[in-house]
């Protein structure tokens, strides 16, 4: 489990020459003042937004005139991360990890591995299992002055290519209930589900047409009729049926040749792609056991493993020679299916005229024919039903088997009822209980309140999530807490207190960075270490004089990232 914190914040308006650099302590940090205008909400705002998450800012802060660059600290390591104009920078100590402006793209994956966490949904569009942006990483960890408390988890904007419920199901990675390979394995298995039913769909089809292939069995001659036919056409029959086989064999050769021609012209493409990938210098990168190859202009991601298969099937020394060979292969194997259908059309026309031949037999012939072609149709029918139920068999084996992995995940159900307990403590702890709220508290299916009970309710909601994170020593990286005036809607005195105190004591937590005005009139009995940062200015966060302190440092990053 890995822990993240923020050490200080340079906001920069470039233009109007201000700025402000805030340090934070791991721990508590208080961010307080005498009244509500003093920019405490447009600090705490930028800390996410320079780490890529999309933020409501108000209307009077232009976003995207100002340079943001966080600096974290990840299990000791530390890392500054820049944002200006939807543009990012991003540093380990001195070493330039990426600039980017392409936040689900780039910017998501690198963070994945600095946090070794992320979170991956489904898009609403696609289906399509992918990386979620920033955003849904800091989901639990940033309430908002106004949206955060009117609504749980609702302090970020811009989500909605995801379902709600998927969106809501991001808590689940926090508990680690899901990671990246359980949601995969879900998605498998609805994949494998869909086709089983298509292959349901299949199997009554068949049936079908077997029923009615049976039925008009039932008009044709019988089988001592048939017999009797065949003494009498001994010559055309085994003429026929030599014609027969050898067209067979001559089908059977095309398929063949063609399925090789498409396996030999698929390997060729992805050596080409390959190729392709490489010589326009794409970084490597590694997954696991896997080496990836990412091509810098579309961002596809390209597995070597992929191209090592291939190359295995050849004896050739390098990429070039390997196309080579591979083309090779593809020339020879058209002649050859050129070749094998020459001859079949040759059969064919030979059929034919055998047939014209014996035309004073070919009413009885065609009965003789059809019959046969009937009993052919039955059994190649019956051979389809019978792989039909192979393949759902082996697909039902499968979903058996993802239900099995599945299983080792933690239990939600427990995980859930946990949870729950821990709500209705923590409500009731607050005075906020009331016994209407029995029966629905969900993880998933956030309770609500009015007044000034929604505070409580969120509160209670959001910190059980971290209760049972700790409670289940879950491996989820964890992240700083950054409240934004949990004190609002006429909250009394005594209220305060309690909402005060609950969001310090959360101490699984490496960092809470709480913003409220007259903090000083709560401090008696909050015995928690307290970096108090006190804002005095009235609306002006962002002052000359540290931009003067910081000028050469803002100087740099703006070189470094504008357009």
């Amino acid at each position: 489990m890995k822990e993240v914190f923020f050490q200080n914040i340079l906001i920069a308006d470039i233009s109007k020459k201000v700025a402000k650099w805030q340090q934070f302590s791991k721990g508590l940090n208080v961010v307080t003042g005498i009244d509500n205008h003093v920019g405490k909400s447009s600090l705490l705002k930028s800390l996410f937004y320079a780490l890529g998450a999309d933020v409501a800012f108000d209307s009077a802060w232009d976003q995207n005139s100002k340079l943001y660059v966080a600096t974290i600290n990840v299990d000791g390591n530390t890392y500054r991360i820049a944002r200006f104009s939807g543009r990012f920078a991003v540093f380990h100590d001195e070493e330039l990890l990426i600039i980017t402006d392409r936040i689900s793209s780039e910017l998501a994956p690198l963070l994945e591995r600095i946090f070794e966490f992320a979170v991956y949904l489904p898009n609403k569009d696609t289906k399509k299992v992918e990386l979620a942006p920033p955003t849904f990483t800091f989901m639990p960890y940033y309430i908002d002055q106004d949206k955060g408390w009117s609504g749980l988890y609702n302090s970020f904007k811009s989500v909605a290519r995801y379902k709600s419920d998927d969106r809501i199901k991001s808590l689940y990675y926090h508990l680690s209930i899901y990671t990246k390979t359980t949601v995969e394995l879900m998605a498998r298995k609805d994949n494998l589900t869909e086709q089983i039913q298509s292959l349901d769909k299949s199997r009554e089809r068949l049936l079908t047409i077997l029923s009615a292939l049976q039925e008009e069995t039932k008009s044709l001659l019988p089988a001592e009729d048939a017999q009797e036919l065949e003494v009498q056409l001994t010559i055309p029959k085994k003429r026929i049926e030599d014609l027969v086989s050898r067209l067979g064999q001559a089908r059977n050769e095309i398929q063949e040749y063609e399925a090789e021609l498409i396996q030999h012209q698929h390997r060729l493409e992805v050596v080409s792609e390959y190729r392709a990938i490489k010589k326009k210098d794409a970084p490597k990168q590694t997954v696991q056991t896997e080496t990836l190859f990412s091509c810098p202009h579309c961002g596809y991601i390209f597995d070597e493993e992929l191209f090592d298969m291939v190359r295995a099937n050849y004896s050739a020394v390098n990429e070039e020679y390997l196309c080579q060979q591979i083309q090779f292969i593809i020339s020879s194997t058209q002649k050859k299916l050129e070749s094998v259908k020459a001859n079949y059309v040759e059969l064919m026309s030979e059929l034919k005229k055998e047939e014209t031949a014996y035309q004073d037999s070919k009413d009885r012939f065609d009965v003789y024919i059809r019959q046969r072609g009937l009993r052919d149709s039955i059994r190649r029918f019956t051979n389809e039903l019978g792989a039909v139920s192979a393949d759902k068999a082996v697909i039902e084996t499968e979903i058996k088997k993802i239900k099995r992995e599945l299983r080792k995940m933690p239990s939600r159900k427990d995980t859930e009822n946990k949870y729950i307990e821990l709500v209705r403590s923590n409500i009731i702890s607050l005075g906020a209980w009331d016994p209407a709220y029995d029966g629905k508290i969900k993880l998933l299916r956030p309770i609500s309140a009015q007044g000034t009970l929604e505070n409580k309710i969120i509160l209670s909601q959001v910190v059980a999530l971290f209760q049972t994170m700790d409670y289940y020593k879950s491996s989820a990286t964890r992240f700083p807490f950054v409240v934004d005036s949990p004190r609002g809607k006429e909250a009394s005195f005594t209220s305060s207190k309690e909402i005060l105190r609950m969001i310090v004591q959360l101490n699984m937590l490496p960092q809470i960075i709480l913003a409220t005005i007259d903090y000083s009139n709560f401090q008696t009995g909050i015995d928690v270490p307290t970096n108090i940062i006190t804002l005095t200015e009235r609306k002006k966060l962002l002052l000359e004089q540290d931009y003067i302190e910081h000028e050469k440092e803002i100087s740099t990053w703006f070189e470094l990232l504008k357009k």
